[in-house]
């Protein structure tokens, strides 16, 4: 898990300093992974917005994520690169 600078930045001005310390970065690495498996390019956003859906166990995160690609069909990669705020299917 590489960040610059301004990935920082952005962490600690959207997240809360108590949030940032729950991450684990195994776990999120782990999670980076599977997204570039599923041709998300675009994971460091996700995370950069969506951090609390990172800080889900490794099972449960691929588990909403997939719930997420059935959700959206077969063009889900780019359904959510115009919109990632279609993440948001994860939190039911």
């Amino acid at each position: 898990m590489i960040f610059d600078d301004i990935d920082i930045k952005i962490l600690k001005e959207n997240f809360d300093e108590d949030l940032l310390k729950q991450i684990d970065s195994n776990n999120v690495n782990r999670i980076f992974k599977y997204l570039k498996e599923n041709d998300i390019y675009y994971y460091k956003d996700l995370f950069l917005s969506s951090l609390d859906l990172f800080l889900l166990p490794y099972d449960s995160f691929i588990s909403k994520f997939e719930r997420l690609k059935k959700e959206l069909g077969s063009d889900y990669v780019d359904k959510l690169a115009k919109d990632t705020s279609l993440i948001e299917i994860m939190y039911k």
